[in-house]
């Protein structure tokens, strides 16, 4: 559940090995100090905007976790069981079902027993935010910790491409909305992400890459995840809308509407060419053959690390400030598109923002950048206020995955 935008972008290009031909890549190196995420620290940005919508991602699979969390081995001799949050951001978006896990565990296995809660993202990652909503300081959502005992939370500072925990030690992972960025990314030049304007290498690059880090990821909850343990993944994807039989991706609608607006900055001087082509979403939002490969190849080395896949289910998520337009215009006859684009517009902004910034050219003071960053955004909610959100219904497009390590 994270704005997981990897770095900054290192101003030189690189070339892909063998079969990426002529594709350059940005690369994003160990610079914390360049990502920074957007809002204030501490003031719990990110829950208050963002976490509206995100907290509902995990309702398609919420039963099938509480379900099968209490058929994970759970003996005498572990003396402690351990769930993890990947990519948590401020940790709102997981406290209620992790607050329901813990209560449907310490009713399965006893009141006493033990549990530690680890909440992952990057290094300059909101931490100060999650302290203070996991003591009750920000106080919504409620904290479970303020009603159970024998709970104890840490944080961990480390790229979920790495491993992050010590090896056999996880019982319950879970990761929503976050496996979709990638470390490094393809440079696509006539877009901030792959559209019909692509080349055929642009785009094969970019899967490319993302099938090397979804097999980078796997294997590094494997190591991670004791046997019968599970992991549940729930990522932004593509796949076919019924109605019309086209391929859409998450967010579509919005990205092509911040794309459209940061082209029309290029061509009108206010960033410049290079600007444009440096900035690119670190994304790559797969399909359900994508995300399942690795399981479905049981010569690969995911199957052989003991991964097993459960389930894998396509969602379109329902779309909580859609939902509220909606239905103060059924209600009460308002048809309030304004609250609409400045509520949808400021949400998406916490994953977004950093891209543009970084995006920018280091020639650039600080304030030039935050006041072009600005103006982007001002005018993308000026231009959904003109439009009919239900051209953004149903753009939450998602697919869950349960997998058992054996």
């Amino acid at each position: 559940m994270s704005t997981r935008i990897l770095f900054s972008t290192i101003r030189r290009c690189h070339w892909l090995n063998k079969g990426f031909t002529a594709v350059p890549v940005r690369y994003y190196g160990d610079i914390p100090k360049i990502y920074r995420p957007y809002g204030k620290t501490g003031d719990g940005n990110y829950g208050s905007t963002l976490g509206k919508q995100n907290v509902g991602y995990v309702e398609p699979v919420r039963e099938q976790i509480l379900s099968l969390a209490k058929t994970i081995p759970f003996t005498d001799k572990d003396s402690v069981f351990n769930i993890a949050d990947y990519g948590a951001a401020d940790g709102s978006t997981a406290m209620g079902i992790f607050g329901e896990l813990l209560a449907t565990l310490k009713d399965h296995h006893g009141p006493n027993t033990q549990f530690q809660v680890i909440y992952e993202d990057l290094e300059m990652n909101d931490f100060n935010s999650l302290f203070k909503r996991m003591s009750g300081i920000i106080p919504d959502p409620p904290s479970y910790l303020l009603e159970m005992d024998d709970v104890y939370f840490l944080a961990s500072g480390t790229n979920f491409y790495k491993q992050c925990v010590p090896s056999n030690s996880m019982h319950f992972m879970m990761s929503m909305a976050s496996v979709h960025w990638l470390p490094k990314t393809p440079i696509f030049k006539n877009s901030i992400y792959k559209d019909v304007m692509s080349s055929a290498e642009e785009t094969t690059a970019l899967n490319k890459q993302a099938e090397l880090d979804w097999e980078t990821f796997l294997l590094r909850r494997s190591r991670e995840l004791k046997r019968g343990g599970l992991l549940v993944v729930g990522t932004c994807a593509e796949f076919e809308d019924r109605n019309t039989g086209e391929n859409r991706y998450m967010l579509q609608s919005f990205v092509g509407l911040l794309n459209e607006v940061w082209k029309k900055y290029s061509l009108t001087g206010k960033i410049t060419k290079d600007e444009f082509i440096n900035t690119n979403l670190s994304i790559c939002l797969p399909n359900m053959v994508q995300v399942r490969k690795p399981f479905d190849d049981k010569t690969s080395p995911v199957s052989r690390s003991g991964l097993s896949l459960l389930s894998a289910e396509a969602a379109v998520n329902p779309d909580v400030f859609y939902n509220n337009w909606r239905e103060k215009k059924d209600k009460e006859g308002i048809d309030d598109r304004e609250e609409f684009a400045r509520m949808y517009t400021s949400a998406h902004r916490n994953w977004g923002n950093s891209t543009f910034m970084n995006g920018l050219s280091d020639s650039r003071s600080l304030e030039e950048k935050e006041q072009i960053v600005d103006g982007l955004y001002d005018e993308v909610n000026k231009r959904m206020s003109r439009m009919d959100p239900e051209k953004f219904k149903d753009d939450l497009r998602f697919i869950y995955l349960v997998i058992r390590k054996e």
